[in-house]
């Protein structure tokens, strides 16, 4: 529809990709666009499509000052329309929409769009129109968790049931988990519980598909489908590689079953994963608003910002010309931490194979192909890509600083351990502190281990973490593990570090690198006392940093078992030395 005048749209969550995509797409259209953001100087800061670029206080911090922002913005800026682009601002919005109604906000209806946050909801609904989802249930306490045990098959994929959660008074991004035996689900549901209730889902193997839509009353107007070739992290997340290809029919049907029973209006996308040989799928989840891979979707000629722009302001949903199939598109920054993943093997084999080296070389081919494409990169717009390419340039040579210091630190406590000044401080001591970060595993049955034989010479040993929460029991896990080889740690209790422990500690052990930054952070001159306990020169090839098994499958928590005993045999020896004995 021909319009009097240029639209005025204001785009929300700059800092992200698809805030960039929808600019350019509605700029195209002779709008004036706006965006704004908590950061301050998001991507689309630099794009020749946005006349200006505001700042808000965090939504998820701030929610309320957040609204308050928009409020007092618009008063001063007549927008056609405002356009949140994720969760994070999307969900506060929805919530005070009756504070707002005098705004124009790009949202479903309230009712449709809380089935859509709350994936318990939302496969509620895929059961009652008959699309086909992962088994699995819903745990809203952890001690309902023993009688779900029973019936649930390992991995067990933990999903948080909204995307944001809240703990503590605070909004939090949540991811998904997987867990490989009891010891991992445990541990995994007690952190996400904290947020609000989990899924607890039987894990389906295949590929990423997503059908894109933009849909009217419930009707969908217009429908994209893409396929994820990468993924990050390798075992399931944002895509940074994918292809647009044509709709499955059977993909289709099951979305418009879905979106019919919401009455959906607005954009989404419906997140599948497909056996690529079977042909089977099951429903991942419904994303109620714009997705990560939009740009491929603009690339390929599916315009979902324009055709929104009509639907809000006219009620229409005028569908765009087909897009083309084969058309592939590359977010360049979490591709080469896509890459970097593939060749450290940073993924677990359980859940996912990691591409070999040949077929990597081979995926690169893609470059030269006429059909690829950047979601940032952009010769009508080059200037948000230059800046993406130098805050990658940025950040990788922040990272081989950061590379360098690491290995200079940990290459000068191997010396400390090697020219024996670690043995002399030991020597020398009456008091030995052990410190992890929670003080229920490594610190903890370093103490067990050591007390009762140091203290035999003379010398005080305690353990502490850095957890605000003490008191706190051993890790059951590692109660268990210890009382294998003999070692009680069943009377232990946590303790969290003191200013004053630290002062009265003659030698401090630690577990991490960042366990020794903290320390310093307090007081630079414990330098001279802090060491880490791992990298005495009987390590075995091993690390210097003992990692925390917290969580982890119980053969974490046999080789830090086996790593605290290694260092402490050695510790007990030079007190051996020391007494004589």
């Amino acid at each position: 529809m021909k319009r009097e005048s240029r639209a005025r749209v204001l785009v929300l969550d700059a800092d992200l990709v698809p805030c960039l995509t929808i600019a350019r797409s509605l700029s195209a259209r002779d709008c004036i666009v706006d965006t704004a953001s908590h950061t301050l100087r998001p991507l689309s800061r630099y794009s020749n499509s946005v006349e200006d670029v505001f700042q808000y206080p965090d939504p998820l911090a701030a929610p309320e000052a957040f609204v308050e922002w928009l409020l007092e913005h618009a008063r001063t800026r007549h927008y056609d329309l405002v356009i949140p682009v994720t969760e994070r601002s999307l969900v506060v919005l929805s919530d005070r929409r009756e504070r707002l109604t005098h705004i124009n906000i790009a949202m479903p209806s309230a009712p449709s769009l809380e089935i859509a946050l709350d994936k318990a909801q939302t496969l509620s609904l895929a059961d009652e129109v008959g699309v086909t989802r992962p088994r699995g249930v819903t745990l809203e306490a952890l001690d309902e968790l023993d009688e779900l045990k029973k019936s649930l098959k390992f991995p067990v994929v933990l999903k948080p049931a909204r995307s944001i959660g809240s703990a503590a008074g605070a909004a939090s991004q949540l991811q998904v988990s997987y867990a490989f035996d009891a010891a991992e689900l445990e541990a995994g549901c007690m952190h996400a519980l904290r947020f609000g209730p989990v899924l607890l889902q039987e894990f389906f193997s295949g590929v990423g598909v997503g059908i894109e839509l933009i849909a009217r009353r419930g009707k969908i107007g217009y429908a994209f489908q893409h396929r994820r070739l990468h993924e990050v992290p390798l075992t399931g997340g944002g895509s940074s590689l994918r292809k647009s290809e044509p709709v499955m029919p059977q993909l289709l049907e099951a979305s418009e079953r879905l979106i019919a029973a919401l009455d959906w209006s607005g954009v989404a996308m419906v997140e599948f994963k497909m056996d690529p040989v079977t042909q089977q799928f099951c429903l991942m989840e419904i994303n109620g608003r714009f997705w990560g891979s939009l740009p491929l979707a603009a690339a390929a000629g599916a315009d979902f910002p324009s055709m929104l722009l009509d639907l809000e302001l006219d009620d229409e949903l005028t569908p765009c010309a087909p897009y083309r199939n084969n058309i592939y598109c590359r977010l360049l920054s979490r591709d080469l931490a896509w890459y970097e993943a593939v060749l450290r093997g940073g993924t677990d084999g359980r859940i996912v194979n990691v591409p070999g080296g040949w077929e990597v070389f081979r995926e690169l081919g893609l470059f030269f192909n006429r059909g690829h494409r950047f979601d940032v990169q952009s010769l009508r717009d080059p200037l948000p890509g230059l800046v993406d390419i130098g805050r990658l340039l940025k950040g990788y040579s922040q990272r081989l600083v950061t590379l360098f210091r690491e290995v200079s630190f940990f290459a000068r406590q191997r010396r400390a351990w090697k020219k024996g000044k670690v043995s002399k401080g030991i020597a020398q001591a009456s008091s030995m502190l052990f410190l992890c970060y929670g003080n229920i595993n490594r610190s903890a049955l370093a103490d067990v281990m050591v007390r009762g034989y140091a203290e035999d010479s003379g010398i005080a040993v305690i353990s502490a973490g850095f957890h605000h929460h003490p008191d706190r029991p051993s890790d059951p896990v590692m109660v268990d593990v210890a009382g294998q080889f003999g070692v009680d740690m069943s009377a232990m209790r946590s303790t969290r570090v003191t200013e004053q422990m630290l002062q009265d500690s003659d030698i401090i052990f630690v577990m991490e690198k960042s366990h020794y930054d903290r320390l310093i952070a307090v007081d630079p001159r414990l330098a001279e006392k802090v060491y880490l306990l791992g990298a005495h020169p009987n390590t075995s090839g091993w690390p210097a940093e003992i990692a925390d098994p917290y969580g982890q499958a119980q053969g974490s928590y046999v080789a830090c078992y086996d790593r605290i005993a290694e260092a402490v045999d050695i510790i007990k020896a030079v007190i051996a030395e020391r007494t004589g004995a």
